[in-house]
């Protein structure tokens, strides 16, 4: 039996992904051969189900030992994976109340993401010192709303970046030019392979990333330095504008009709 979370796909059992959770299910889990969710599940029910024994689609399981974007920087340094060299805030008490060390060293301009935001929300380019301080009233209203952590990055200046999309075994690239914040929500705009070789060491560096995440639906973020990819980001519930809605579905299906082939 298949439990299926994602409304584009049927299974032999449907569920909404917030409906209540009571014995009818439990009784149903214990006997379901594979579970299917869209990128939207929560970290509990994933694990739930995965240490449970039920085979899962998609495979997430770095996604939340390593959660935001602080997650995200600790699983690349422990990864080995190319990235941007950042400096971890959890909280602001670390630079105001810290007993041991005092201050932060950051190389201006500096980059700087809020833990949890996503499609840009939550990045800005601090261009000085002073950008710096002016910033931290908006890092503290952050914290009064439970968001904790932010991280300083590297500024590159590349006039673009790339995305790969990962839906099963296929990888889409896609490089994209525009002003500071390059997604296709925000500033950016689809173009051409900039320089040649570069769409190939995305799609290596991709294939490396696989291998040791296991993710399988996913869109990565890169950056350019010295014409080598550098790991900016991971989305997990990713736009499809540059692919398309009809294009991802099919994909998606494919990739989860492999899946349960490979399982069942």
């Amino acid at each position: 039996m298949i439990i299926s979370f994602l409304p584009t796909f049927k299974g032999d059992v449907n569920y909404f992904l917030f409906e209540p959770l009571d014995k009818d299910f439990f009784d149903l889990l214990s006997k379901a051969k594979a579970v299917i969710f869209p990128p939207t599940v929560t970290s509990d029910l994933y694990f739930l189900v995965k240490n449970s024994g039920v085979p899962v689609f998609p495979e997430y399981t770095l996604r939340f030992q390593y959660p935001g974007k602080i997650g995200q920087i600790f699983m690349c340094k422990n990864l080995r994976l190319p990235h941007p060299e950042s400096v971890v805030l959890p909280r602001l008490c670390g630079l105001e109340e810290n007993p041991y060390r005092k201050g932060i060293k950051l190389s201006f301009p500096v980059v700087v993401k809020g833990n949890w935001g996503d499609e840009g929300t939550e990045v800005f380019l601090l261009k000085t010192k002073e950008d710096f301080y002016n910033f931290l009233p908006t890092l503290k209203t952050w914290e009064r709303s439970g968001r904790y952590g932010v991280v300083f990055q590297e500024y590159i200046p590349e006039e673009f970046d790339a995305r790969s999309v990962v839906i099963g075994d296929t990888i889409l690239v896609f490089f994209r030019a525009g002003g500071f914040k390059k997604n296709l929500v925000q500033e950016g705009t689809i173009i051409p392979p900039p320089q040649r070789g570069l769409k190939r060491r995305v799609v290596e560096l991709t294939k490396r990333i696989i291998a040791k995440t296991r993710f399988n639906l996913v869109a990565i973020d890169f950056l350019f330095k010295d014409k080598k990819p550098l790991v900016n980001e991971f989305n997990f519930t990713f736009g499809r504008r540059a692919l398309g809605e009809k294009r991802y579905e099919t994909l998606l299906k494919k990739a989860i009709k492999k899946f349960l082939e490979e399982v069942l």
